[in-house]
């Protein structure tokens, strides 16, 4: 079944979790925190926005808010990872003026730089930090939440300084041309009427094929992934603080009673209650 939003909001401030549980295939999807993504066992590839990677062991990736990711696994017997999901106020709050945390995650291109590989010795002591951060997160021991907050630091920084100081060869991008190209022209048409026709046009494909293709590297239709790149477009619009004539209009929506219906099915909220209380 296709999904009917993008948007998976995250329950917790924070949730550590490794898992060794069986390969699935996931839509793409975004979150409204960061996280981080240690691959550890499996065969399975990881997509980012236009861009895809065939994991192998100490695969480490990382998605600011709103980046477009899924993990599409092909063995079907084993697939081992450590997420790491943390909400923006709480990575802020975690910073100081000398130490930005967020900057393994910002100080990139949108969609693009995510991913670095750990030797194994990288790849023990960050299973060491994550295993107790996971098992201290559900303790209510004397303390707990003080090494909660000791573990994410000691992650965060290690993390941090692993992409900062990143000398590695880019990773190869195993996107399909057709689909990534397709991605690419609809983000810099968005504001515009979008036809299939346009599409082909620039892609050189049938349109009929160029459908097909990107659904099966999706998991989503072509239109479903406009509506959602137009409703994080709006997004932006309505924390900037634009009105809700105008982030309709500028995010590529000319009706505004379908933009209102659209933007609560796949947010959860109205545009204005998610200006007033953002998500």
């Amino acid at each position: 079944m296709e999904r009917k939003n993008f948007f998976e909001p995250l329950e917790k401030d924070l949730v550590c979790l490794h898992k060794k549980s069986m390969p699935f295939t996931m839509q793409y999807h975004h979150h409204d925190g960061y996280e981080i993504f240690l691959f550890l066992n499996g065969d399975a590839n990881y997509y980012i926005e236009e861009n895809c990677y065939q994991m192998k062991r100490g695969c480490l990736f990382n998605m600011r808010p709103n980046e477009m990711h899924r993990v599409e696994c092909y063995d079907i017997k084993k697939y081992e990872r450590i997420t790491i999901n943390i909400r923006p106020k709480l990575l802020h709050d975690l910073s100081t003026k000398q130490t930005d945390l967020t900057r393994c995650f910002t100080d990139r291109p949108f969609g693009k730089d995510n991913l670095i590989y750990l030797n194994e010795h990288q790849i023990n002591e960050f299973i060491f930090l994550a295993n107790n951060l996971e098992k201290i997160q559900n303790s209510s021991e004397y303390g707990h939440d003080l090494m909660v907050r000791s573990y994410l630091y000691q992650i965060l920084i290690f993390v941090n300084k692993l992409f900062l100081k990143k000398i590695q060869e880019d990773p190869i991008n195993i996107m399909p041309p057709i689909v990534s190209k397709t991605m690419l022209y609809i983000n810099e048409h968005l504001t515009e009427q979008i036809t299939m026709a346009d599409i082909a046009n620039h892609v050189h494909h049938n349109p009929a094929y160029i459908s097909r293709c990107f659904k099966k590297v999706t998991g989503v239709s072509l239109q479903q992934y406009i509506i959602y790149k137009r409703i994080f477009l709006a997004k932006k619009y309505l924390l900037a603080g634009y009105s809700l004539n105008d982030t309709c209009r500028l995010s590529g929506f000319n009706d505004y009673s379908n933009f209102a219906r659209t933007f609560k099915k796949q947010i959860g909220c109205s545009p204005k209650k998610f200006q007033k209380q953002p998500i």
